[in-house]
This record gives C-alpha cells, structure tokens and sequence, in this order.
C-alpha cells in the first residue's frame, strides 16, 4: 500500500491504534545535510504494511500520535538512524522500542549485523539489494523500489518473532528490554553542547592553554553553523583545520591557503568568519578541568588483558563482546575498578561478565588455553568485592 493522501493516511493510523505491535522503518538521505531529509517511512502489522509518502503528505499528526501511543510496541533494525528523526517530529523519543538489532547482538550475532544478513540468518529468505542506493527524495517511486522498501518491514516480522523466541528460550528478553530503555532516553537525543564538542577530538590532550579556548570557539562555531545552513561540518572545515587554527592562528583570509585541508570554497565561504572566532577564542576563559589525563603506557598491557577475557567471556556465553563494553570502557575499569561509571557496572552486563573482569582486576582470576579446542578460557570466582581503584597519586607515579 502506498499512502499519498491525508484520508489514506488517517485511515491506516486507525487501523494501527488497534495494534500491540507496530513494525517500523525509513528511507532518508543524509549526504549533504546535517539533518536527514525523510523519504519513505514503512509500517507494517501482520498481514499489511503500507509506504507513507513524506513528501506528499503535509500533516503527519495522526502519524505522530501512533508513535507516542506508549501501548504500542514499535519495532525497528538498527533503530540508532530512525529514532532520531521521530524524536524532532515528537519532541520526545518513542517508546517502547524494541531493536532486533540490539536483540540480535545479545544473541550472538555481529553487533552491527544487517538487516538482510540477520533475515536470512532468521528465515532463510535472501531479499534483494536492487535498491540499496535509492535516492529516496526522487519522484515518483517505482513499483520495485516501494516493493524493496516495504520488505524491510513486513521481513521485520518474523525476525521479530525469531528473536523474541530465542531471548525467551536464553533467559535474556529481560537484558534486551534493559538495553531498549536507553534507546528510549530523551538524553540521548538532545543536542550535544556545543561547547563540549572539542573534548571529544583526538590529540587535545597535547594541547595547553589558550589554544584549548581557541579550538572549543572553533568547534562550537562550526556545529551551530552546520546546524543552522542544515550542512555536514566536514563541509564547513575539517578538524584538523580547526586544530592547526588553534594551535597556530592566521590574522589574513589569505593565510587560510597555506593551511593543509581547506579548500578554496571553504575559505571563500567560511574563512572570515573562522578567523573571527579564533580571534575571539584568544581572549575567552581557558577550559578547566574538562580533560582526563591519559592511561599511564604501563597499563596498556592491563587494558589489552582485560580485552582478550571481554571476548572469551563473551564468546563462551554467545554474546558480541560490542554490545558488552568498549576499549574505552575498559581503560575506566582499569583506572576505577567498580567504581567505574560505566554501563558495564550495571544491570546485566556486571552480572554477566563485569564482576568477572573485576576479579580479573583483583587477581582472583586465570586465563587459559583449553587444549581441546585451544580457545582461552577465564577461571574466576566470585568473592568478596575490593577496591580496584587507582588513586590519582598511583596513576601519576605510573605515569613518572
């Protein structure tokens, strides 16, 4: 089915206020834009689905009410890409959700497995991949790439059911409703600060004083300018211009040319305004206390430890070690033991392999190669908790 108008719109959304479970999915182009342009969103409930056309239909209120009905379970594959989008169009994100994706992960699968590789792996059906690269804002849509979009929900059925039942049969639906709540978090969703952005570049920690200020003004400038003229950053300058800016300001637009990565539409466009802002970054407060100092070199062996026994751990429980902890999460551990702020000392995956990884950290723990089938294999036990922080002092020391 195909809904170009605001009564065949109105119509299906009736038809799914009566629905537990909704099945949900879009088709948008995000190159060239900061905010992806919507092109075909697809719902199915058993035994119909329908493509919703965005750019013919003007009002999507009844729409809109269907997603923030909290008795309706929608379901999506990957839903990191679509939830964004609702969440401008609502103001608040959609819940309850459920990901067969995440599900998938907590499976076994590859954390980031495809939506056709997982319906295949589920149902033994190969869908096609005619259309992956649609430009879905072209119109009109053909018969065969409204077929391929709706596939994507009407297969999200039995994968759904696929998924469930297997949760269910590994005690480990509770685990996937845990990790579906984060998805449903509005935090996740709001705008980063845009005065924060520069804490996330690599190589800052090499960097000192004003030139600290200099690069934050810079940053903040660019997102803000990306999100208003809706363009990627990466258009308006790269980070390693930003960088080379405040580390070594130009006074002259002209400067900017013998500045490696920036091209001349860049310069024509940006470049009086990007030296405005590193002037002005000159005088602003310095950041204070914002940057966490890097893992001593000595504990790098410790972390990479740490690393092998997260994929036996993981492997031996048919878990994607992904979906437990990341490099980064580890190097916290490593520094705080328990007191870590990190989701792997919470909820199921401190049941799982967290409190394992801590004995590891408290030396109550073994790796081995099993000889049978020479995979490494973690021997713990459970006791009493201790401390594994490290103090400031010891880190520093390590550091010496």
């Amino acid at each position: 089915m195909l809904i170009q108008s605001q009564s065949e719109l109105q119509n299906f959304c009736q038809t799914l206020q009566g629905a537990a479970t909704i099945f949900v999915d879009t088709e948008f182009v995000g190159e060239g834009r900061y905010y992806p342009d919507v092109g075909a969103i697809q719902i199915a409930i058993p035994g119909q689905a329908a493509l919703i056309d965005p750019l013919a239909v003007v009002d999507w209120s009844p729409l809109l009410e269907v997603m923030a009905d909290r008795s309706i379970e929608k379901v999506f594959h990957a839903a990191g890409q679509d939830l964004p989008i609702f969440y401008r169009l609502l103001g608040q994100p959609v819940a309850p959700v459920f990901d067969t994706q995440v599900a998938a992960a907590l499976l076994g699968y590859d954390e980031q497995i495809s939506f056709l590789n997982l319906v295949e792996r589920a149902t033994g059906t190969v869908l096609s991949k005619s259309h992956c690269f649609t430009d879905w804002l072209r119109r009109p849509l053909s018969s065969g790439q409204i077929e391929y979009a709706l596939d994507d929900v009407r297969y999200l059925i039995p994968v759904y059911e696929h998924v469930i039942t297997q949760l269910t049969k590994w005690g480990r639906l509770s685990w996937a409703r845990e990790e579906f709540l984060r998805l449903e978090n509005a935090e996740r969703y709001r705008p980063a600060d845009p005065h924060e952005l520069y804490l996330r570049f690599r190589g800052i920690e090499r960097m000192r004083g004003q030139s600290l200020a200099v690069l934050r003004e810079l940053v903040a400038w660019r997102e803000e300018t990306a999100r208003k003229q809706n363009i990627p950053v990466g258009r308006i300058a790269r980070d390693e211009v930003l960088m080379e800016l405040a580390r070594r300001p130009r006074n002259a637009v002209g400067e900017l040319h013998e500045v490696r990565g920036i091209t001349q539409q860049q310069v024509e466009r940006f470049g009086a305004a990007m030296l405005a802002v590193a002037k002005s970054g000159g005088t602003a407060p310095r950041p204070v206390g914002n940057r966490q100092s890097p893992l001593p070199q000595i504990l790098e062996p410790t972390v990479d430890f740490l690393t092998l026994c997260l994929r036996s751990l993981a492997t031996e429980q048919s878990l994607s070690p992904g979906v437990v902890a990341t490099r980064s999460d580890l190097i916290d551990l490593t520094r705080s033991g328990e007191q870590a702020d990190i989701p792997l000392m919470r909820g199921w995956r401190k049941e799982a392999i967290g409190d394992a990884l801590l004995a590891t950290l408290q030396g109550k723990a073994t790796a081995r190669v099993l000889p049978d089938n020479r995979q490494v294999h973690l021997d713990w036990h459970a006791a009493p908790v201790e401390s594994t922080a490290m103090e400031e002092s010891e880190l520093i020391s390590l550091a010496e």
